[in-house]
């Protein structure tokens, strides 16, 4: 990963954010800028300067592999390494600060300057390495999907299908589970969120699948519905929406595109359906070395906010019938130069099983 460049592109930003140095504390966006996947440490960065600071357990390592140099951390590590750069003004994440941390900051002799989220910008927007290791998580969250997929019969629970996916992904080498699958039979395919239970598979039934791996740090994301059996006319009435406003919000996924009028898009139609209140979340949103980060897909983005190329996002429109079922169909893409490129190579086509 071109870890060097990703700091030089930050350095560049700190004259806008009105700092002299930034501070980041959050884990996932030390991992970003260095490669290194740490519990703790912090990274200091000045418009010349990055260093990486971990205690004991990391140093050697962080020493080794690190694209900046390390500093063992003790309790006047960062207080010296502000006055040899002479710091005047301290940017923070303020929504990865806890209260006595702050605290702590506030005890420095330097003025602290409170950023929301200082790397989301950077973030967003993919390199092609990025957009290769984000590929190869989709292709093993596909792998994982069609596993389960061959499962899928009377009798079984939602709690067996969940955890011999999560047996499957870990013996194909995945870190860990992007999120907890959701894994919904029937009525439950309704709770957007749901948590797979008890709950055995019968004849007639929605099976909603909403799952994701976490593969050398990138997340996969994916939603698909299966029917055991015959579905009733409701769902495939509903199935039929929400491929369709997929469908239509897809076709207009390319750089300089509104967010806010690609969730419209989507929601304009399952309106026009007499659907628009059984869609209850947004679009979608950013995946990456986190499974939901920047940018949100949702119909309260500013004017301003608009897609780009790099950029690697869900489509994700959903309708819930409580009581009955739920379908929802979620694709990961890529922002392409002319479009979009969809990662999530699997049929949409309404599956009987």
């Amino acid at each position: 990963m071109p870890y060097k460049t990703r700091i030089k592109n930050l350095q560049k930003t700190l004259g806008e954010k009105g700092c002299d140095a930034l501070l980041i504390e959050n884990l996932v966006d030390i991992l970003y800028l260095t490669g290194c996947d740490l519990s703790l440490g912090k990274v200091l960065v000045t418009p010349r300067t990055a260093r990486l600071i971990v205690d004991s357990r990391y140093y050697d390592s962080c020493k080794k592999h690190s694209p900046i140099p390390t500093r063992l951390l003790d309790k006047e590590t960062l207080e010296k390494e502000l006055a040899s750069l002479k710091v005047d003004i301290l940017g923070f994440d303020a929504d990865h600060t806890p209260y006595q941390q702050y605290k702590n900051l506030r005890k420095l002799p330097v003025a602290l300057k409170a950023l929301n989220h200082p790397l989301a910008a950077l973030r967003m927007v993919k390199d092609s390495k990025e957009i290769q290791a984000l590929r190869d998580a989709a292709a093993l969250g596909s792998e994982g999907f069609d596993y389960i997929a061959k499962l899928l019969k009377p009798g079984i629970t939602e709690m067996e299908i969940a955890v011999e996916l999560e047996i499957f992904w870990k013996r194909k080498g995945s870190k860990a589970l992007a999120f907890d699958p959701i894994i919904a039979f029937g009525a439950n395919s309704a709770i957007p969120h749901y948590h797979p239970g008890p709950v055995k598979l019968k004849k007639g039934m929605p099976v909603l699948i909403d799952i994701g791996v976490n593969y050398k740090h990138y997340h996969s994301d994916m939603t698909r519905v299966l029917f055991c059996g015959k579905p009733d006319k409701k769902m495939v009435e509903i199935y039929g929406i929400v491929l369709k406003a997929q469908e239509l919000a897809l076709a207009q996924c390319s750089p300089g595109m509104r967010i806010a009028d690609l969730d419209k898009t989507a929601r304009a139609y399952i309106e026009s359906q007499g659907y628009g209140k059984q869609f209850s979340h947004s679009l979608g949103h950013g995946v990456g070395l986190e499974i939901h980060e920047a940018p949100g897909i949702r119909s309260a983005c500013k004017k301003s906010e608009k897609l780009e190329k790099g950029m690697v996002i869900t489509i994700e429109p959903g309708i819930y019938i409580p009581g009955t079922g739920g379908v929802r169909i979620e694709d990961t893409v890529v922002i392409t130069k002319n479009g979009c490129e969809n990662l999530t190579n699997r049929s949409k086509e309404l599956t009987v099983i």
